[in-house]
């Protein structure tokens, strides 16, 4: 192997430690960081909710894109073609952040929508949907979502090898929008709120930028002779029923908090829990003092009702409902499986 080969492959190999070191720093702080970002950490938390998108059976498809496209081309060139792929595709997923600005704008500042309304409903609906979604997961109900496996279009095909990556990049990009991830709603409506086009297009920029570090992993390993897709597909069934199970009960507490308000939350304890566990109030209060505003933000008891009138109370029960319904649906689907399931005949002696 010569000098210049051997310089390569270990260029190759830091680059694929530093999007490993990437994926799990994001990983890391998705699931430990604060629950409620502020300032330059919506940002952060953009990033990291775009890497969790990988398990999604509706954005897996993209590394079957990738993959082949940066192999076969020689590594430098492979890499190249790998980085148009994802820069199409973070182009195209951006662009909706600038549609969420647009319509915060027209409904919040046009209409004269309540932001909390609004907020409620998108959390209603997305919650919903994403309940939906992983019901089908886990194999309770009939409900996937659409997936692009067709050929792409002929003017894209006869491109040169850059610019049919980058066009396939923005003709996929689109892949994988729909999935009912449950940190895209919570993302979309921050950029609503802000009714800021800049804004939201820098930030779902963010979180397109975290969808695709992983996908340029899987193509550096391939490039290296690494088969990691091999991997994610023998596991893909079980891939996709833990993300499932992980998803039932994400999306069952932004579908009550949808439909029974931010006042539900701060009356079921949940709230007052994690601001104990982050002392916000304490830390606020310092802030607070330090500019001389002190601290507006303190919760009470509260007397509100849900999005269609009714009582918070129910919204502890409704959480519970939806949380156990998976649960005992699964177990009483397995067990009727069994029993249908013949017994093979004794082998002869």
């Amino acid at each position: 192997m010569s000098g210049a080969t051997t310089a390569m492959k270990a260029a190759f190999i830091a680059i694929a430690f530093g999007l490993l070191a990437f994926i799990a720093v994001g990983l890391f702080w998705f699931f430990i960081g604060p629950a409620s970002p502020v300032g330059f950490g919506w940002y952060l938390f953009a990033f990291a909710a775009g890497l969790t998108m990988i398990v999604l059976p509706c954005t897996l498809p993209l590394a079957f894109v990738i993959v082949p496209l940066s192999l076969g081309k020689g590594p430098v060139k492979g890499l190249g073609i790998a980085l148009a792929f994802g820069i199409g595709v973070a182009l195209t997923l951006s662009a909706y952040g600038i549609v969420a600005a647009l319509v915060g704008e027209v409904a919040i500042g046009t209409l004269g929508a309540p932001l909390e309304v609004v907020k409620n409903w998108l959390y209603f609906v997305a919650g919903a949907f994403a309940y939906l979604f992983a019901l089908g997961e886990i194999g309770l109900i009939r409900f996937r979502m659409p997936s692009y496996t067709g050929a792409a279009p002929a003017i894209i095909q006869k491109q040169g090898d850059y610019l049919k990556a980058l066009l396939l990049g923005l003709f996929l990009g689109n892949v994988g929008v729909g999935c009912p991830h449950p940190a895209t709603p919570v993302i979309l409506t921050r950029i609503a709120a802000s009714g800021d086009m800049f804004y939201g297009w820098t930030l779902f920029l963010t979180h397109a930028v975290g969808r695709i570090i992983p996908l340029l992993l899987l193509a550096v390993l391939a490039i290296l002779g690494v088969n990691a897709l091999s991997w994610l597909v023998a596991r893909k069934d079980r891939i996709e029923r833990a993300t499932g199970w992980g998803m039932a009960f994400v999306a069952a507490f932004i579908l009550v908090l949808g439909l029974f308000t931010h006042d539900w939350w701060v009356n079921s304890g949940q709230h007052t829990l994690l601001e104990e566990i982050t002392q916000e109030e304490y830390f606020l209060d310092i802030i607070g003092a330090r500019i001389g505003t002190g601290n507006v933000h303190r919760h009470g008891p509260e007397d509100g009702v849900g999005l269609f009138g009714q009582p918070l109370g129910w919204g502890n029960w409704a959480l519970v409902f939806l949380w156990v319904l998976p649960i005992w649906w699964y177990y009483f689907k397995k067990r009727r499986e069994l029993i249908g399931t013949p017994v093979p005949p004794p082998a002869p002696q």
